[in-house]
């Protein structure tokens, strides 16, 4: 099945890759100065995903602070996400090239035994500030082949935020033409800067092939409405990669569902509110949100080093209860409530209800 289905992203990314994904969080358990992975909360957290209807699910991107992982810490996450039955669900992983071709070669032997048909590169963050295209290239080059030879689709993914250096739509028309290029069917885009990325890769005549995936969620309806003028055949380019998702993923099936029907005011004003929560876990609004406080209000567990205090948690509670739309509190509030068990499911069922 995997085998099948690596070959038909190859074959027709923009038909066949998952319209939504979400980055999804990384359950902990423990103490600081570093916490443990919760191999159990992963399992039923992913379960939990899949029920919610959740299309993918990619490990270890920023939202789950895959980016602060050990090699050793990836190759558990990894395994015991294998372990959760999640039916149709894409399991997918990113993989760092600062790491080296030695650790990539133990987690793609992880990858490939756990079934995953698709890992994302991003430029290593060994790169130094104001790296060229070219260098990014070079840097991603022999993972790309890496990943190429274990049989696997590739997504390649722009996070200046984390990798220090993004990934321009020039540098992957590049990375088409190296060993492996003709096996990447998705490129993921996460700026803030909308035009200098997510436009600049959909209109690039060498990337038309792709799925662009719209990872900086604020600029999703944007996006969602340009995708289609950018397919010949007038088909959703567009698709999304979203850690808000991990928070919010009954909101995000309704705005994509108003997507497809091209109900582009509902969509502006659902992607709205899931925007007042992502702002309210912004200390800086040009850096991305500090999703692990969302993590925390699951009842996944704190972030890895560090702790979340209760005026963060309130200012997350604040703007759930400030949003003018009812039903947007309502879904939020029930996402949020997806483990139906953590600290704070009381106070979310009561706003539920209250809406």
């Amino acid at each position: 099945m995997t085998t099948k289905y690596i070959a038909s992203l190859i074959a027709d990314p923009i038909a066949n890759y998952p319209a939504a994904t979400v980055a999804c969080f990384d359950p902990t358990r423990g103490d600081l100065p570093r916490r443990q992975l919760d191999p159990d909360r992963l399992v039923a957290y992913l379960e939990n995903l899949a029920h919610a209807g959740a299309a993918a699910v990619l490990l270890a991107a920023s939202t789950g602070q895959g980016h602060l992982r050990t090699v050793d810490e990836l190759a558990e996450w990894f395994a015991a996400a294998g372990k959760a039955d999640v039916g149709s669900m894409v399991k997918m992983a990113l993989l760092r090239p600062e790491d080296g071709e030695e650790a990539n070669a133990r987690l793609l032997d992880v990858i490939v035994e756990q079934a995953f048909p698709v890992v994302f590169l991003r430029p290593g963050a060994n790169l130094p500030a104001g790296a060229t295209d070219i260098d990014v290239v070079n840097n991603m080059a022999p993972l790309l082949k890496q990943t190429a030879d274990a049989g696997l689709a590739v997504g390649v993914y722009s996070i200046s935020d984390v990798s220090g250096v993004p990934l321009t739509a020039a540098a992957t028309e590049q990375l088409l033409d190296l060993p492996g290029g003709d096996r990447i069917v998705a490129a993921k885009v996460t700026e803030a800067d909308y035009a200098a990325s997510t436009q600049q890769y959909l209109a690039s005549p060498r990337l038309t092939r792709l799925k662009i995936v719209q990872g900086w969620d604020p600029h999703l309806a944007q996006a969602l409405q340009d995708g289609p003028k950018y397919d010949l055949e007038g088909r959703q380019r567009v698709g999304v990669t979203s850690g808000p998702m991990s928070l919010a993923v009954y909101q995000y099936k309704y705005l994509l569902q108003a997507a497809a029907e091209q109900r582009w005011n509902e969509v502006t004003q659902s992607q709205a509110a899931v925007t007042a929560l992502f702002a309210a876990m912004q200390d800086d609004p040009a850096k991305f949100a500090d999703l692990q406080r969302a993590k925390v209000i699951m009842g996944l567990g704190q972030p890895l080093t560090s702790e979340v205090t209760d005026e963060q948690i309130n200012r997350v509670f604040t703007a759930l209860e400030s949003l003018p739309r009812g039903e947007d509190r309502r879904r939020l509030a029930w996402s949020l409530d997806l483990m139906e068990d953590g600290p704070y499911h009381e106070r979310l069922v009561a706003l539920a209800d209250a809406t």
